[in-house]
């Protein structure tokens, strides 16, 4: 059943534009579909291709300036489309071991259980922090979390000797960027035990006393209300079953006139329809597999843009409108929209004015600092 926020979400009506544009789209998942138990490090090279060109830049392989978005996304579509239908012939070790890739798929598979979507999700995200450098983790994780915050008035110094919670920490990369900026205590809670030990480990050798890491469930936090004078959710509930229910959850331990930062993913436009349609082809590849191709391409370690969407079993979407109406209705009094400063990021390229911003990037990004009444 859809939630509340879904319901308004799935509301778009699609613009001449970006009708043609999907039809370009659909017949390269077709052949995408078609080519992945032949020839999935094909199929794992086109969407890699197509993923990148979808974001608004690319600060490892730069765009062509003179392109348009769309005459970019329909180049780029008209390319693997051609790469795929002219691989077609190409002799495959696969073809003739029709249960190999089967094999491994099943070798992967999580366990049933009620917990296995959650369970899931945190596989996905633990192997892509698996051979990150220690000082490099945390350094980019302060410069993040400082670039995220920058338009919100929020400084480092805002953490000082405050109890703070990283709702959703994974391992626990803006709970230690907290504790660095002096938190009288940095909570991070999480489903995925193997990713709190990392963090664990990372805190002990960075010698960071006031982080406590905690296993836990977003839509039933373990802690009492009220207890948190700050709150960082980045990019967690919209990979939950309930994302009403994570946001009730926020709210009831945030403390009166405290604040959160909140970022959820947004909705319309041909980015986010993509993204729908290109997880269950590739969740036909092992995340394993996957990742050793975009390693062997060069792809950078850091880079997590693509195998995380493809991967995670949940991922919701939701518009501004309905977003906004929610946590007001909830009680969240203050409702501040932070637009990115990073080139990659959708709500930023839709501030500058494109005229193509919203057949591409639909509503973009949601990120938020709200104030609880």
């Amino acid at each position: 059943m859809l939630t509340q926020i879904e319901e308004h979400s799935a509301q778009v009506d699609d613009a001449p534009a970006l009708a043609a544009l999907k039809i370009r789209f659909h017949r390269f998942l077709d052949l995408a579909r078609s080519a992945v138990q032949r020839q999935p490090w094909l199929v794992v090279i086109a969407m890699h291709e197509y993923a990148r060109c979808i974001y608004p830049a690319d600060p490892y392989l730069p765009f062509d300036e003179d392109q348009s978005s769309t005459e970019r996304v329909t180049r780029v579509l008209d390319s693997c489309i051609g790469l795929l239908e002219s691989a077609a012939p190409l002799g495959s070790y696969f073809e003739h071991q029709a249960d190999a890739m089967a094999g491994v798929l099943a070798e992967h598979s999580r366990p049933p259980g009620r917990r296995r979507d959650e369970e899931a999700t945190q596989q996905v995200y633990g192997r892509l922090w698996d051979d990150l450098d220690t000082d490099a983790y945390l350094s980019e994780s302060v410069e993040l979390m400082e670039a995220r915050l920058r338009n919100s008035g929020v400084q480092r110094a805002s953490f000082s000797g405050k109890v703070v919670l990283d709702l959703g920490c994974g391992s626990g990369r803006h709970t230690m960027a907290m504790a660095m900026a002096q938190a009288e205590r940095a909570h991070g809670v999480d489903l995925g035990a193997a990713s709190l030990e990392t963090a664990t480990s990372i805190a002990a050798r960075a010698g960071l006393g006031n982080v406590e890491f905690r296993v836990g469930d977003a839509l039933d936090l373990p802690y009492e209300d009220s207890t948190f004078d700050f709150i960082w959710c980045n990019g967690v509930l919209h990979h939950t079953k309930d994302l009403e229910r994570g946001i009730n959850e926020l709210h009831r331990v945030l403390k009166s006139r405290s604040q959160a930062f909140l970022y959820l993913y947004g909705d319309g436009g041909l980015f986010w329809y993509s993204r729908k349609q290109m997880r269950p082809i590739m969740q036909r590849i092992p995340q394993e597999y996957t990742l050793a191709i975009l390693t062997m391409i060069g792809m950078p370690k850091n880079r997590f843009i693509f195998a995380d969407n493809w991967y995670v079993p949940i991922e919701r979407h939701t518009t501004r409108a309905a977003l906004e109406a929610y946590l007001s209705q909830i009680g969240f009094c203050s409702l501040q929209k932070i637009v990115g400063t990073r080139p990659t990021d959708l709500d930023r390229a839709i501030a500058t004015g494109d005229p193509e911003a919203q057949l591409i990037w639909g509503d973009g990004e949601h990120r938020y600092l709200i104030t609880k009444g």
